[in-house]
């Protein structure tokens, strides 16, 4: 069958695409200052370094944006890399979120063990939201929001490994999307970044009603390019908030 956008919605995420080349343009030119001017990666990189929760959080991203196409060895890596981290990040949570993890480090095992990539990706990016939010932002100048984001685009594109996503889930995910969005819009000074997040947010909404998995696709890797440029705003304007 033909695949068929509606106006509208094409408009509004070709404009996001447009918008976000201007942002990743400005993206790399920051990035580039800060390691010629500092000559130290960006707080994100460093705070994962030091951080056993952002460390861990790290190796579940990679993981979920991995799951399709990961072999054994890569995942016995990724797995026995958390486990180093394991103590630190559990003397870091509460034992209701221990638990959780505990329950989430074994769903993702198991469905490596019956091959389910889907679900194995579902339970890595949920590992990577327990952590996050587990974080003390206190003093750090990105908000919870923008790792929110992250995990938002990377659930709907993990949604969409299966044959029949899960619509119900993908919804309550596009709510939340357009929630944290909400919370962070007016900081964003950048005119072009928030437009295209406006933009991008609007099209993964529009992708979940029509229950289109190619335009929601589309739009959840849009979120995951705006949300660097998110992080790189966010660190250079630490005074917006």
């Amino acid at each position: 069958m033909k695949l068929i956008f509606k106006p509208l919605t094409v408009a509004v995420l070709i404009s996001a695409a447009q918008l976000s080349g201007v942002v990743l343009a400005q993206t790399t030119i920051v990035t580039k200052m800060d390691l010629a001017q500092t000559g130290q990666v960006s707080p994100t990189t460093a705070t994962a370094k030091a951080d056993p929760l952002a460390g861990g959080a790290e190796i579940f991203e990679n993981l979920t944006e991995a799951s399709p196409v990961i072999d054994a060895a890569a995942f016995k890596k990724s797995l026995a890399k958390f486990e180093t981290l394991y103590p630190a990040i559990s003397a870091h949570l509460s034992p209701d979120r221990k638990k959780r993890l505990d329950s989430l480090v074994s769903g993702v095992r198991n469905a490596w063990q019956k091959g389910d990539r889907g679900a194995m990706a579902i339970q890595s990016i949920e590992i990577y939201r327990l952590l996050e939010e587990s974080i003390n932002r206190s003093g750090q100048p990105v908000p919870v929001e923008v790792p929110m984001l992250d995990y938002a685009g990377f659930k709907l594109n993990a949604l969409l490994l299966s044959h029949q996503p899960d619509w119900k889930q993908a919804g309550k995910t596009a709510q939340e999307a357009a929630a944290w969005w909400t919370a962070i819009e007016a900081h964003i000074t950048d005119k072009s970044l928030r437009d295209a997040m406006t933009h991008t947010i609007a099209g993964i909404k529009e992708a979940v009603v029509r229950k289109d998995p190619k335009l929601l696709r589309f739009a959840a890797d849009m979120d995951l390019i705006l949300v660097d440029g998110l992080e790189v705003f966010f660190n250079s304007h630490a005074s917006t908030r």
